[in-house]
């Protein structure tokens, strides 16, 4: 999360005000109250505002001894932190995992049993975490629609949960198999010891197989429906690893296969060169400001135009282009010039503004 304001430029009570006072937002008070420290503040961007951001007021540093309300240790600061809701969620959900643990189990919560009334503070937790992501969802459901959002909930959460019940029922049914083996009793034993009926038994015995199968036919789905993108010349990385970052780059864009430069390209380009649909002749870029060591390919690598690439300037590192073209976190992509995407060949999208 990046400091927008900080002592000593600002005083604890100045920076509350600057969140408050200067911003439309709302405090995320049961968060706050589950794992923030004496002081500390969480807030959020009101629903329905064309932003969708996360405040944290904060003690940082490297400081000895203890923080009180208001008064940070030796060594700390206060600041306030801003970052986008999405990107926030993975933080908050591992600050809020023994809270997530307790409402995956309630019944064997032994919290619940020791502070009555502790389940309802749980909820007032996840009510404020789910408001965090819907309000990172929501600007994606403006950009491209409400099966946008689905699909993203799809793939976040259902999916995983529901290849976790997969796994977990492969699990069981091989150590069913190797208690009752796999033949025509096999399941009448397991019912009967287990106290099942027979359907079930049948089913949680079948399971490891089904689950082989459904990776067997994931895996072929997707080699039919993504499409696998090579860089049209020598880069000096391993064929797979090329592949993966040309892939990521051209995740979004409908490639024009074939079809050559207007421009004249540098031989550093040229390795990563694709023509997209409106945008013109283009190159595979790593962006400065959205690349990360431990990052994914398809949280960096964009496709910009070849005009853009050229006057912004470019360096190679482990064999991919980057580039400090102007990034913007949302609609999480570069901010193309238009005289650039023109002078590579491409189409700009029309003005839509009143």
């Amino acid at each position: 999360m990046p400091t927008i304001y900080r002592e000593p430029d600002y005083v604890y009570e100045d920076l509350v005000d600057l969140v408050e006072g200067q911003l439309r937002v709302v405090e995320l008070t049961a968060i706050n109250a589950e794992i923030g420290g004496p002081g500390e503040r969480l807030w959020m961007t009101e629903p329905g505002l064309a932003v969708s951001e996360v405040y944290r007021l904060w003690h940082k540093g490297k400081g000895k001894g203890k923080s009180t309300d208001k008064a940070p240790a030796e060594g700390r600061y206060w600041a306030v932190d801003r970052d986008d809701a999405w990107d926030a969620m993975p933080r908050l959900r591992e600050a809020l995992a023994g809270v997530l643990a307790r409402l995956t189990r309630p019944g064997s919560a032994s919290e619940y049993a020791l502070e009555p009334g502790r389940e309802e503070r749980d909820l007032a937790v996840l009510a404020e975490l789910e408001a965090v992501w819907l309000s990172g969802l929501s600007l994606l459901g403006e950009a491209y629609g409400p099966r946008a959002v689905e699909r993203e909930l799809n793939h976040e959460l259902f999916i995983p949960i529901q290849a976790e019940l997969a796994r977990a029922g492969a699990l069981r049914s091989r150590m069913l198999q190797e208690r009752y083996g796999t033949g025509p009793d096999a399941a009448a034993r397991a019912a009967t010891e287990l106290g099942w009926d027979i359907g079930k038994a049948r089913r949680a015995l079948a399971a490891g197989d089904e689950y082989r199968q459904w990776v067997r036919d994931g895996a072929a789905h997707a080699r039919d429906r993504i499409a696998v993108r090579r860089p049209p010349g020598e880069t000096g990385l391993p064929d797979v690893l090329a592949a993966t970052v040309m892939t990521a780059a051209c995740a979004y864009e409908d490639v024009v296969p074939g079809r050559p430069s207007p421009l004249p390209l540098p031989d550093e380009l040229a390795r990563w060169y694709v023509f997209v649909q409106g945008l013109g002749a283009c190159v595979a870029v790593a962006v400065e400001d959205a690349y990360t060591p431990d990052g994914s390919p398809r949280d960096y690598m964009r496709v910009a135009p070849v005009a853009m690439v050229v006057q912004a300037g470019w360096t190679v590192r482990d064999g991919v282009i980057f580039s400090p073209l102007p990034y913007a976190e949302y609609p999480d992509g570069i901010e193309y010039d238009e005289e650039a995407v023109r002078a590579s060949g491409g189409t700009p999208l029309p003005d839509e503004s009143p």
